[in-house]
């Protein structure tokens, strides 16, 4: 029997909304805070999902392994990670970070 993958909502706050969305539950998993990603509570409201005028950054995180990995990002944090590198030589699922970059439109 497959295994079914559980979910998380998470959120980043810009200005009062906070833009949400659902994800594997380890998908932020030693990465959130530097993204400036939070994990929703069953208290929290007013969380808007599927907004398309005001959405975060998306980030690529490229891993030691050559893979990469697609996250959203706080809009205040793209400078700390793609200028002075706050999540390089951290790991995430066991791989180094080796950069970060924007992903545009």
């Amino acid at each position: 029997m497959a295994k079914e993958a559980k979910t998380q909502i998470f959120y980043i706050d810009m200005g009062g909304v906070k833009y949400a969305w659902r994800a594997d539950e380890d998908a932020y998993e030693k990465i959130a805070g530097a993204l400036g990603v939070k994990k929703a509570k069953d208290t929290d409201n007013k969380l808007i999902f599927g907004s398309n005028s005001m959405k975060p950054a998306r980030v690529r995180i490229n891993l030691a392994n050559k893979k990469s990995i697609l996250r959203f990002a706080d809009p205040g944090k793209v400078e700390g990670l793609i200028v002075n590198g706050t999540l390089n030589g951290k790991k995430y699922d066991g791989q180094n970070i080796n950069s970060v970059t924007l992903v545009q439109g």
